[in-house]
């Protein structure tokens, strides 16, 4: 599955964060482990969907928060989050080789394992500041990302960090899907 150009990424502000639904918001801002929460949120009916996994490269600006050079060959992990049959997130990793290389090479061989625990298991984890982006109907992406929904959204919030484990990094980039709002929203009521 071919990835598109990157949406603008923007680091969050307060008058944006006004702009945004407060369900959403949260998932934007929550600076642990996706998986984790995701897993709290649907007990037992959590998976992990892959898309793609091939080695590719990065776009600018994936290339430019890693550090590498554009020509550089990366692995790209592209998945869907699911609660049950629900796609609840989108996801794309840009794994560079020189991460790859030593301990961590299984992380080419994850297949529907998550990301997030091999991430959040690690004791050197530390991770950036997160940047936001905002995808409208009628983009590559927001079509990517809302592939199998079947209500569209006017738009979908995502939100991207550079990771590094032992002194290696890797961008991980996640979109979440309307879904999420409207079962948030059903909980907070409950």
């Amino acid at each position: 599955m071919k990835h598109p150009q990157s949406a603008s990424w923007f680091s969050p502000s307060q008058t944006l964060k006004r702009q945004v639904d407060a369900s959403i918001l949260s998932w934007l801002v929550d600076e642990g482990s996706l998986t984790q929460r995701l897993k709290n949120f649907c007990p037992e009916l959590f998976s992990v969907v892959v898309l793609a996994e091939e080695w590719g490269k990065p776009d600018h600006s994936e290339a430019k928060l890693l550090g590498i050079p554009m020509a550089q060959k990366v692995l790209l992990r592209q998945v869907h989050l699911k609660c049950g049959d629900q796609l609840c997130v989108y996801a794309r990793s840009v794994i560079p080789l020189s991460t790859l290389q030593g301990k961590h090479q299984r992380l080419q061989y994850l297949g529907n394992k998550p990301l997030g625990e091999y991430l959040f298991a690690n004791p050197t984890l530390k991770r950036s500041k997160i940047e936001w982006s905002k995808l409208t109907r009628g983009s590559t992406l927001y079509n990517i990302a809302m592939t199998g929904q079947l209500e569209s959204a006017e738009a979908v919030w995502g939100r991207r960090s550079l990771f590094q484990i032992d002194a290696k990094s890797l961008l991980v980039s996640e979109f979440f899907l309307p879904v999420l709002n409207d079962k948030t929203s059903q909980n907070d009521a409950e």
